[in-house]
């Protein structure tokens, strides 16, 4: 399949096709035309060796009736009352002309003549030639032809080599320039020729340009969206810092104005992930922070304290290694609260155990799981399995992908042996 696709070895294929089909013609043509020839030459041949003996024979009735012409080529003359013993009976129905004849596994060309007449009597002249081909012509014909056949695709192979790399030098010079370029503004068509290449080039030009101005605006977009989000984030956390401070609020009041700050701390957690998938890149720290995993969890759990002590769920961490990621804690916070969020929304009662590992996390629940058709679209984007009837945008999993994909992690997730799913976060050393 490599071979096929590749554009170098389509036009030497082509160059060869092209070559065989030239060939099979040429030689066809050439047989055609050779027996063709030898046909017509040998009739006028005979024909003319015909007219010149019963010329002969009216000049010298007595000396040519017999006489061989050549060793083979057989000349008669008869009359119809009486034909010579050696010449086949049949004969006498053949007319005036040329006739194609096998006798006794030979091939004749018999020219007949029955138009003279002496002293009154007519006069039959017949020219027999024995075309029968060698026994070893035909095979040198095929094996000349065979020769020439051979001779033609080899020239064509080495044509085709020269021609593909002609053609394909300045694609292969546009996909260099291409693949080297650096500077979005420096234009690809002033280095071709006004030519399909050189349209190319301009047509990536063109579009480089569009796509680098639709990259800009993004860029500004983005960076509006995260000023415009982060400031009213901003004010509510300081104002629940201020609230919190005071010393006459009561315990009930802390603990809210407390989720409200765990609260603000997941937005702008999310917010600044977003803003790193946006931009396709990681963040651009040279000594990049290290996240506990562990500890994290926990704070996770915090967020989602509501939910498991209304619905009773029975949430545990299990710690069987030390884990620590080479990530910022925004974005593996983001990736772990979707995959413990999941766990915890679709989970209606039971145990939810979340395992630590050296190089990963596992998520375990007993909730409804899905069907194994629906497994490999689950990080599919606005992806809703059947079975569920709460709320969502099917996009937690597909943020969750696209981090693994950001930061070469892996995130799998199938089906336990009882009830419920499990979901790991593997991540890269």
């Amino acid at each position: 399949m490599k071979f096929r696709n590749k554009l170098k070895y389509r036009i030497i294929v082509a160059f060869l096709t092209l070559s065989t089909l030239l060939s099979v013609l040429f030689a066809a043509t050439s047989l055609t035309i050779r027996q063709n020839l030898s046909t017509n030459l040998i009739g006028e041949s005979i024909k003319q060796n015909l007219d010149e003996y019963m010329e002969k024979f009216i000049n010298d009735p007595e000396g040519t009736q017999g006489e061989p012409i050549a060793s083979n080529v057989k000349a008669l003359l008869t009359t119809p009352e009486k034909l010579p013993l050696n010449l086949p009976l049949s004969y006498a129905d053949l007319g005036d002309g040329i006739h194609d004849l096998q006798e006794d596994g030979k091939k004749l060309k018999v020219a007949v003549n029955k138009r003279h007449v002496l002293d009154g009597k007519e006069i039959w002249g017949y020219v027999i030639f024995d075309v029968t081909p060698p026994k070893n012509e035909n095979r040198l014909v095929y094996s000349s032809l065979a020769g020439i056949f051979l001779l033609f695709t080899v020239i064509a192979y080495f044509l085709a080599i020269y021609a593909s790399g002609k053609i394909l030098k300045p694609l292969r010079k546009l996909s260099s320039m291409v693949n080297r370029q650096s500077d979005q503004k420096q234009k690809l068509a002033k280095g071709f020729s006004d030519d399909e290449v050189g349209q190319l080039a301009q047509a990536l030009d063109e579009y480089s340009e569009r796509l680098t101005k639709m990259v800009d605006r993004d860029k500004e977009f983005n960076a509006d969206v995260s000023h415009e989000l982060r400031t009213p984030l901003a004010v509510i956390s300081s104002t629940t810092e201020l609230i919190m401070a005071q010393p006459e609020i009561d315990e009930k009041t802390r603990l809210r104005l407390d989720r409200i700050e765990r609260a603000v701390k997941q937005s702008s957690e999310l917010i600044e992930t977003l803003l790193l998938l946006a931009r396709e890149e990681q963040r651009a720290d040279k000594d990049m922070e290290r996240t506990q995993v562990g500890k994290l969890i926990k704070d996770i759990l915090q967020n989602f304290s509501a939910t498991i002590h209304l619905k009773k769920l029975n949430v545990k961490v299990v710690e069987e290694d030390w884990l620590q990621v080479k990530a910022p804690a925004s974005v593996v916070s983001v990736a772990l609260s979707n995959l413990i969020g999941n766990a915890i929304k679709y989970t209606p009662i039971g145990t939810i155990q979340i395992i630590l590992k050296k190089d990963r996390v596992l998520v375990v629940d007993e909730g409804m799981g899905v069907s194994n058709d629906e497994l490999p679209q689950l990080f599919d984007r606005h992806y809703r399995s059947n079975k569920v009837t709460q709320k969502g945008s099917g996009l937690g999993l597909a943020i969750v992908k696209r981090l693994c994909e950001l930061y070469n992690w892996q995130a799998v997730i199938h089906k336990n042996d009882i009830s419920g799913l499990t979901a790991e976060l593997i991540f890269t050393k």
